[in-house]
């Protein structure tokens, strides 16, 4: 049975400079491997090790899984040009014109895929024994999530169609950039096909009776670090 394993936990930080999205990476180790989601560059290095920390580079990866074409999943893809590039056909018609309000779509991102070896793939479709697509539109338009069969259950890896266990609570992700409805949608549907989730932007957990969740991974910590300025601002304009 194939097996998921946690390579980058996805963090969301909402600082007064802007809001920082550091999206979570996820390996399935079965007949081939499958890297769902690949992160932004600024992860790029961590991503690296990750895998090779786990004896693997980026050739032994088969299958990359985008769960939608948001920068900060995406900017990645550049490092697996053998595998197969596997996103919704929605989501991509919708990157060619994405809507102007979009700021989590990069206008580029088309040109980032281009010369990979891209495959639409939608619901319903196997990419490995015990692993496949399922359609869960709303926070983009194409987003998709993957049901994993593994010895412990069904797990459901899941992008930014939820994207912590809050936005399981109250029912729908923080940030909808496509349609509430369909996002509340995907969700509900979500929710009836496993307890266990791997969300976009915290860590991996299992839902339990009401509104009761525990963690699979102890929390991490993100360490703040740069320069700091010798003198006050004022003292130096004066």
């Amino acid at each position: 049975m194939p097996e998921v394993e946690l390579l980058l936990t996805g963090y969301s930080l909402n600082t007064d400079q802007g809001t920082l999205g550091f999206s979570t990476v996820v390996l399935i180790r079965g007949q081939q491997n499958i890297l769902v989601d690949t992160g932004h560059q600024g992860r790029r290095e961590l991503l690296l090790h990750a895998l090779e920390t786990r004896q693997l580079t980026p050739d032994d990866i088969g299958t990359v899984v985008l769960t939608h074409a948001h920068w900060d999943h995406s900017q990645n893809v550049d490092l697996f040009p053998n595998a197969a590039i596997c996103i919704h056909p929605k989501e991509l018609e919708y990157t060619r014109r994405p809507n102007p309000s979009d700021w989590a779509t990069a206008r580029y991102f088309p040109d980032t895929l281009r010369n990979l070896n891209v495959h639409e793939v939608a619901e319903g479709e196997t990419l490995d024994p015990g692993v496949r697509v399922l359609d869960t539109p709303g926070h983009t338009r194409g987003s998709i999530s993957l049901l994993v069969e593994t010895a412990q259950g069904i797990v459901a890896l899941v992008g930014d169609a939820i994207t912590s266990p809050g936005s399981a609570f109250i029912g729908k992700p923080y940030l909808i950039f496509w349609d509430e409805q369909e996002a509340g949608d995907s969700v509900a549907k979500l929710l009836k096909m496993s307890h266990t989730f791997y969300p976009g932007h915290d860590r991996p957990f299992r839902l339990g009776e009401g509104n009761s969740f525990e963690y699979l991974v102890d929390g991490g910590a993100i360490e703040l670090f740069g320069d700091v300025p010798v003198h006050p601002v004022e003292e130096i304009e004066q």
